[in-house]
C-alpha cells in the first residue's frame, strides 16, 4: 500500500488508503508505527474522542510526534482536560470574536503596507507570507524589538532552502530559547497577552514550565501553519479577482490543509474503529488532508470550488482543541489577498496549485515560492 508519508504527492496516497479502508498501520517516517484515520467520520469524531489523549504520558512506544524537553512540552496540544481547559482559559479571551473584528483594521494595515513594499520581482513565500504572520503575531503578545527582530530572522533562515532540505524547526532549539527567553524578560503593556501569562505565572495560575511551554506554541506552533495558509491562499486566489476572499479562504483551507495531520492522539483503552482494533497506549493520527477529500462529504472533492456551501473542513481543528487562533488565521489569510489585490492587481502567480513546489514535512505543508508576474488585463472589462 502506498505510502502517504513519503509520496510525493500526499493526496493521491491519501485517496488509494481511504478507499482501500478507514484505518491503516503505517511505519512514520521517524521510525514508530502508528494507525492512520483517513475517513472524514473517523476524523472528526476522533478530534472529540475524549478517550483519546493528547498528554504524551498515555503513548504505548508507537509514535509521539515533535519530542521536547519539559520547558517547552506543557502546552495545549500535549495536555488533556483539566489542564487542557486551564491552560485555554489564560488565553481565549485573547482570541474571542470581539477581540479578532478589534484586530482585523491592524491586520489590514500591516498587510497592505507589507504589500506596497514588494519588489517588482517578488517571491510571496519569503517576502510576504512568512513576514506578514511573524508581524501580527509579534504584535498580539507583543514581543520587544530585539526578539521581533530574532523572530522574523529565524522565521525566514527556514523559509532560506530547497524544498526536503531546510532544517527543521527542532533543531532550531537554541534559536527559540532565545527569543522566548527575551519575551519572558520584557515588561509588556498591561492586558496584553503577554502580560496576562505573566500574570497568571505569578498568581499560580500557570507553572513555570506552562508559561514557557505557552509562549513556545503561540509563537512557535502557529507559525508555520499561518505560512502555509497565506501562501496557499495568495497561490489560489490572486489570480482570481472574481473569487469572494472569505469563500475561497475556506476552500483553499480544505483543498490545501496547512497541516496535514492533527497532533498525535494516544489510546487510553482498547477501541475498535472502522473495524480494526486498536490496542490501548497505540497511537492514532488524524489525516485532516485526507478527510478533507472524502468524496461522501465534500461532492466533487478533488476539485477547487470557491462556493461550496457548506464547507465543514477539519483544517483548523474540532472540537476542545479546536485551533484558539482559527479565527485571526482567518483574518490574516484574507487580509493578505485584499492587499495584493489592491497593490498588485495584474499580478499573477507563475506556477498553479499542479506545478508549484511544496515545502513542509509529513504534517505540514504550503508552497516553497510564489514568484509572481504582472498579467495584462486587457480584455478583462
Amino acid at each position: 500500500m502506498t505510502d502517504p508519508f513519503t509520496a510525493s504527492d500526499p493526496f493521491a496516497a491519501l485517496a488509494r488508503l481511504r478507499a482501500a479502508g478507514p484505518v491503516h498501520r503505517l511505519v512514520t517516517p521517524d521510525g514508530p508505527p502508528a494507525w492512520l484515520l483517513t475517513r472524514y467520520a473517523d476524523v472528526r469524531g476522533g478530534l472529540g474522542d475524549q478517550r483519546l489523549a493528547l498528554d504524551r504520558a498515555h503513548a504505548g512506544g508507537g509514535y509521539t510526534g515533535f519530542d521536547l524537553p519539559p520547558q517547552l512540552d506543557a502546552h495545549l496540544l500535549n495536555s488533556d482536560p483539566p489542564r487542557h481547559t486551564r491552560l485555554r482559559r489564560e488565553i481565549a479571551p485573547s482570541f474571542t470574536a470581539q477581540r479578532v473584528r478589534a484586530l482585523a483594521p491592524e491586520v489590514r494595515a500591516v498587510a497592505a503596507e507589507l504589500a506596497a513594499e514588494l519588489p517588482a520581482e517578488a517571491d510571496l513565500v519569503p517576502d510576504f507570507a512568512v513576514v506578514l504572520p511573524v508581524r501580527i503575531i509579534s504584535e498580539l503578545l507583543p514581543l520587544p524589538p530585539d526578539a521581533r527582530a530574532e523572530f522574523l530572522g529565524w522565521a525566514d533562515a527556514l523559509l532560506r532552502h530547497s524544498p526536503g532540505a531546510e532544517p527543521r524547526a527542532r533543531d532550531t532549539m537554541r534559536d527559540m530559547r532565545g527569543i522566548i527567553g527575551s519575551a519572558l524578560g520584557s515588561a509588556p503593556p498591561e492586558g496584553s497577552l503577554l502580560a496576562g501569562l505573566l500574570a497568571a505565572r505569578a498568581g499560580d495560575r500557570l507553572d513555570a514550565d506552562e508559561l514557557t511551554s505557552m509562549v513556545f506554541y503561540l509563537l512557535f506552533v502557529w507559525y508555520e501553519i499561518m505560512v502555509h495558509a497565506v501562501g496557499s491562499t495568495l497561490l489560489r486566489l490572486l489570480g482570481e479577482p472574481d473569487v469572494d476572499a472569505e469563500a475561497g479562504v475556506e476552500e483553499v483551507l480544505r483543498l490545501h490543509p496547512p497541516q496535514l495531520l492533527a497532533a498525535p492522539r494516544y489510546a487510553l483503552t482498547e477501541l475498535e474503529i472502522g473495524g480494526t482494533r486498536i490496542p490501548a497506549g497505540d497511537t492514532l493520527l488524524l489525516s485532516v488532508a485526507s478527510a478533507n477529500r472524502d468524496e461522501d462529504v465534500f461532492p466533487d472533492a478533488e476539485s477547487f470550488r470557491p462556493e461550496r456551501s457548506p464547507n465543514a473542513h477539519l483544517s483548523l481543528g474540532h472540537g476542545i482543541h479546536a485551533c484558539p487562533a482559527s479565527a485571526l488565521t482567518r483574518v490574516i489569510a484574507v487580509a493578505a489577498v485584499a492587499a495584493l489585490r489592491e497593490a498588485r492587481p495584474g499580478a499573477r502567480p507563475v506556477v498553479t496549485a499542479e506545478t508549484a513546489s511544496w515545502r513542509g514535512n509529513f504534517r505540514h505543508r504550503g508552497p516553497a515560492s510564489l514568484l509572481i508576474r504582472e498579467a495584462s488585463t486587457r480584455g478583462k472589462g
